[in-house]
């Protein structure tokens, strides 16, 4: 159990560092999967390895030794897991959930504050707000909505704005507000995979710029209308929605301005590799945290 528990807290370091590179290696949408599970596996292995050491080392306290009165025996031969290591890793472990509650809690928020917009007239999906900043995201919930304001209009012609559209529609096609959510989770959970969650939403908009540039069936039209939105302004939109000029635009043209990228099924099985792993420690490690609980009440 000792050396499988310090396997699934390094997991997401080695996840952090490692899948950023894969994630080059694959498809917008392959890689937007990718960098969701392995975010999700890695904010578990956290969880469980945090609760696996404190479980183990609080289990040694006195307090908890005279109440379960366990086999000496049996305790003694298990792995040891110190007190103070099982008291920090339990204070770790609050401090985490504590800013998971924190982060759900900000986020509903935000997605209340904007619920007054759905009551605003639409024309099909598409909600206009008179306001000279260019700006366009697509809202998350029921029923979905895009939102785009009327100096985004003025600002791209009739065939730019289909591109925009197309990307905003792709965003709720594939509820890629609930990768976004996963993503903020998970960081919240382990801050070492901040820099995933910032990749996780560059492949979400990269996802989208593709589907946008098949659904209009050209690719320069699709680079064009996005460099033109992002000289227009500089709009972002609300935290909890997904906005058209949120991410790394420059680098969003460039990519689209070249052929449209397909997978290496090396980084897929690479990937793949580091999260059975991955899920395979958290295997071992709930089997170990059985057999010590079994310890506790014999």
């Amino acid at each position: 159990m000792y050396l499988t528990v310090y396997l699934l807290l390094l997991a997401p370091a080695v996840l952090a560092a490692a899948s950023p590179r894969l994630s080059r290696h694959l498809a917008p949408a392959a890689a937007a999967r990718m960098l969701a599970a392995t975010m999700a596996v890695a904010a578990v292995a956290t969880v469980w390895g945090l609760l696996v050491l404190a479980a183990g080392g609080l289990g040694r306290i006195g307090e908890v030794v005279a109440y379960t009165r366990p086999d000496p025996a049996a305790l003694a031969a298990a792995d040891p897991v110190p007190r103070t290591l099982g008291i920090l890793a339990a204070l770790l472990l609050a401090c985490g959930l504590f800013r998971l509650t924190r982060s759900m809690w900000h986020r509903r928020r935000e997605i209340r504050a904007l619920a007054d917009l759905r009551g605003l007239p639409t024309a099909g999906d598409l909600i206009v707000l008179a306001h000279d900043q260019p700006d366009a995201y697509a809202l998350p919930g029921r029923p979905q909505r895009i939102v785009v304001t009327s100096g985004m209009l003025r600002a791209l012609p009739a065939d730019e704005r289909a591109v925009l559209l197309a990307h905003e529609r792709a965003h709720l096609a594939h509820r890629h507000d609930r990768y976004s959510a996963l993503g903020e989770m998970a960081c919240a959970l382990n801050p070492l995979l901040r820099g995933l969650r910032d990749q996780l939403g560059f492949a979400l908009e990269r996802w989208a710029d593709e589907e946008a540039a098949q659904a209009v069936a050209s690719r320069p039209l699709a680079a064009r209308s996005l460099a033109r939105a992002a000289l227009a302004g500089t709009g972002d939109g609300p935290t909890a929605a997904l906005a058209y000029l949120r991410q790394q635009v420059t680098a969003r043209v460039r990519a689209l301005q070249g052929s449209r990228p397909e997978s290496r099924r090396s980084a897929a099985a690479l990937s793949a590799s580091l999260v059975t792993v991955t899920a395979f420690a958290l295997a071992d490690a709930a089997l170990a945290l059985g057999r010590f609980l079994e310890i506790l009440h014999p």
